[in-house]
């Protein structure tokens, strides 16, 4: 078992098994593509080395009855390491490429309509660019969506509006930005809509994300203990270009083992040396640095007053009836009608403090809060950890007061 879940195997050019050359078939079709903005002669599309390696990882292993063997794909990558290109290129694979199937649906998710646009507009400058593929096709731009008339296969760009979207089943899907998603609701019925066709393909691109109480954090470090071996699932294909928290952030060599482009001059290196300039002095910069283009995932939502190694430090258990009539303080913070109310008692303890909240929540339309807030209210209710009770010292120390508003 490995305590280290980088893919080491995306540049130690070690042997990809492909019995039936589907990975080479893959390889070929994306070679064959052109791109507008490349600049390879007839602008060709640009499959770096380690992308190439991707497709072949993804499209090659395969069981004895052929099938192939990967699922779902869970790639953690920075900024400007063109997963976009990538991302629309695995989507005319199965659209107009070698991996179609007669009617089949490729989907593109993102968070709102103008993100899940950006790789619809990838494909469509792709197909636009050599005519004898556009000519086979039907774009209908108003509605994101590409058809291939003959073999019924179509690509379509959706957002997180889920509501419209059940019924949907789709053969390939690539989850764009999953760190972004406001609620859960379209992954599930994208992921339940992927299992009514065989071989069907799901494919997550995104950058590291913010604090632990999100669908992304969940697939994320779902992939990390299939990547260190924890969990054993083939089907899974994970590729984590991460930096750990206490990784050195000015070091270039650490830019450079998760931004895999920058030996082939993407993103810029100029731009970043001067980003991590500015965030020198900079905190809010620095965080916006370590997140976005070294994929460190963040513990915490939002810019934290207090940095959480400090906040972790002081999380050993509480004795709390040996606090029993000791001077208390009282934080209060009530709610108006849609926030948490909390209610935080400090104790003196030697050279240092005691310190304990408690938030409470009305029951009333607890999951539509839960999408609002992006956090698991439900799951937070069902486990207790959403008490309406307080802790008899604190109660004490309220002078028996008994909380209203209570879950």
């Amino acid at each position: 078992m490995s305590t280290s879940a980088y893919p080491e195997w995306l540049f130690d050019g070690s042997d990809i098994p492909d019995p039936l050359g589907h990975g080479e078939r893959a390889v070929n079709f994306l070679r064959r593509l052109r791109h507008p903005k490349s600049r390879l002669p007839g602008r060709a599309f640009d499959l770096t080395p380690w992308q190439e390696r991707i497709v072949r990882k993804i499209y090659g292993p395969c069981h004895p009855d052929g099938r192939r063997i990967v699922r779902t794909v869970v790639m953690l990558l920075p900024r400007g390491n063109r997963k976009t290109s990538l991302g629309a290129g695995l989507g005319l694979l199965h659209s107009i490429g070698p991996e179609r199937v007669p009617g089949g649906l490729a989907l593109f998710a993102a968070s709102d309509r103008e993100q899940a646009r950006i790789g619809f507009e990838e494909a469509a400058g792709i197909c636009k660019e050599d005519k004898r593929i556009a000519d086979r096709l039907r774009f209908i731009d108003y509605r994101h969506r590409i058809e291939h008339p003959k073999s019924g296969c179509s690509l379509r760009a959706i957002s997180c509006d889920a509501a419209r979207q059940h019924g949907t089943t789709p053969t390939y899907c690539l989850v764009d930005e999953l760190h972004a998603w406001p609620k859960r609701e379209l992954w599930d019925v994208l992921r339940t809509g992927l299992v009514k066709t065989p071989g069907s393909l799901l494919t997550v691109i995104t950058t590291a994300g913010r604090g632990q109480n999100n669908v992304a954090f969940d697939i994320v470090d779902y992939a990390r203990r299939v990547a260190r071996g924890e969990i054993d699932d083939p089907g899974t294909l994970p590729i984590l270009l991460e930096t750990s928290a206490d990784a050195d952030w000015r070091d270039e060599s650490v830019w450079r083992r998760v931004n895999p482009g920058l030996e082939q001059g993407f993103p810029d290196i100029e731009g970043l040396r001067q980003l991590a300039r500015e965030a020198e002095s900079r905190p809010a910069d620095r965080e916006a640095f370590r997140q976005l283009h070294l994929n460190v995932w963040l513990d915490h939502s939002v810019d934290p007053f207090v940095p959480m190694d400090v906040y972790d430090a002081g999380k050993e258990p509480l004795d709390l009836d040996a606090l029993a009539g000791a001077p208390c303080w009282l934080g209060v913070d009530l709610s108006s009608n849609s926030d948490l109310t909390v209610v935080t008692a400090c104790w003196r303890v030697g050279d240092g403090y005691a310190v304990l909240p408690h938030f409470f929540c009305p029951a009333d339309n607890l999951r539509g809060r839960q999408d609002r807030d992006g956090v698991p209210y439900v799951r937070w209710a069902a486990e207790g950890d959403l008490p309406w009770k307080f802790h008899p010292a604190v109660s004490r120390a309220l002078g028996e007061v008994t909380p209203c508003g209570a879950v």
